[in-house]
């Protein structure tokens, strides 16, 4: 791991742990072992995990995507254990379960290169300034039990509901508590009526003289005979020594409606609903979906990758890292073929570009932008039409001359793009 990994020994060693003070917070976990919001979390990880994150640069010479050290690992593997669909689903669901993502980010020993960027698992953390302004984030890893202090510009953190606490999102636990413990208690009322639903219930009454402990010891036997959910039928089986009196059972009926209201706060909570957990949302769900709840993670992470990788320099000569989306992944081929047609013909498109869009692998030389000669310039119309750059005449211009003037054009754009 490098300096980094020298870094934050050297900080465990010279701090011990502490005391959370007021306004911070530690996770429960509890939200991981619900399965709802298991399942939000699932679903909205895959949709953060298909982002494209792209090192771009944008100044007066036009837009650039760069291929750099730094663009490899982003687009390929952040660290050695997570590709980058399972760093950013990583990210996601951490959002959803605690409402913040902690990264720390490792670099060579000369600090010139970044060497991974590792998803950190912790249930107890705290971010802090020292004397001078300087801030930290301390952290007891899950992975070794350890603590370590790192310097917060080496962390990506990727926080939601940011409205309570100075530096943390606020913590889920304490906002769905209510929702998720009426729920579990809905739970409880249809366990225990599919439980109690065959069992025979009423009093027995013993024929003969017996003390109270006889009695007992025959209530027993008789509840663990017959009282349990093996006796499918409902029948008991007595002997004259026995007087059974049946007591009816008022069964409670099953919560549906109160089940289906506290999911939907669940569901509204995270921005979701059931269609997106089971993905049968149409294409105008699927927008509304990504703007509401994707893209601003996206937003998120460009400024935190673009603040915390990128030197200050970098960030002044128009660098910057983006996170796109495919904003066409639930659209029906038709309506795919529609808008990629327009766009191919205006050069917004590779060939490659628009054969993925319609479900079909890449073609060799496939990586060129096509453009319609029957769109121009609208300064270059008199040059496409006659040849010449000022002509305000010459109306008898010939059929012949005006393709060849039409075939220059063609040529002199081709060369300034070569």
């Amino acid at each position: 791991m490098g300096i980094v990994a020298n870094v934050l020994n050297s900080f465990r060693a010279k701090h011990r742990p502490f005391l959370f003070t007021k306004g911070e917070y530690l996770p429960t976990g509890a939200l991981r072992e619900n399965e709802i919001v298991g399942a939000i979390a699932d679903a909205v990880g895959k949709n953060v995990g298909k982002l494209r994150p792209q090192v771009t640069r944008r100044d007066e010479k036009g837009f650039v995507i760069k291929h750099d050290s730094l663009a490899r690992l982003l687009e390929l593997r952040p660290c050695p254990e997570l590709s980058t669909y399972d760093f950013l689903y990583r990210i996601a669901t951490d959002l959803i379960y605690t409402s913040n993502s902690f990264s720390v980010v490792f670099w060579n020993d000369d600090f010139t290169k970044i060497t991974s960027i590792q998803p950190i698992v912790s249930k107890a953390y705290r971010i802090y300034t020292d004397d001078g302004d300087r801030m930290f984030f301390r952290f007891r890893w899950d992975y070794d039990g350890e603590w370590y202090t790192v310097p917060y510009q080496s962390v990506i953190h990727v926080k939601a509901r940011f409205n309570k606490n100075r530096f943390m999102g606020t913590s889920p636990d304490i906002e769905l508590k209510r929702n998720l413990e009426l729920l579990e208690t809905s739970g409880e009322m249809i366990k225990n009526a599919v439980k109690y639903s065959n069992m025979i219930g009423g009093y027995l009454r013993y024929t003969n003289i017996a003390d109270d402990e006889e009695l007992r010891k025959k209530s027993q036997e008789f509840k663990e005979a017959y009282f349990n959910a093996d006796n499918a039928g409902g029948v008991a089986a007595i002997d004259n020594t026995y007087e059974f009196k049946e007591i009816g059972r008022n069964s409670s009926p099953i919560p549906v409606g109160q089940i289906a209201f506290l999911r939907e706060n669940i569901y509204r909570y995270y921005g979701v609903n059931e269609k997106i957990l089971t993905s049968t949302l149409d294409h105008q769900e699927w927008i509304s979906f990504y703007e509401n709840v994707i893209e601003p993670i996206a937003t998120q992470l460009s400024y935190e990758f673009t603040y915390k990788l990128l030197s200050p320099r970098e960030i002044g000569h128009g660098n910057k890292i983006e996170f796109s989306a495919n904003l066409l992944q639930y659209a029906t081929l038709e309506m795919r073929n529609e808008i990629a047609g327009y766009m191919l013909d205006r050069g917004a498109l590779t060939i490659n570009e628009y054969r993925e869009l319609m479900y079909y692998g890449p073609v060799e030389d496939g990586d060129v932008r096509l453009v319609s000669l029957n769109y121009v310039k609208a300064t270059d119309q008199t040059l496409y039409q006659t040849g010449k750059e000022d002509s305000k005449g010459n109306d008898d211009t010939d059929a012949e001359a005006q393709a060849m003037a039409r075939q220059r054009y063609f040529i002199q754009s081709k060369s300034k793009e070569d």
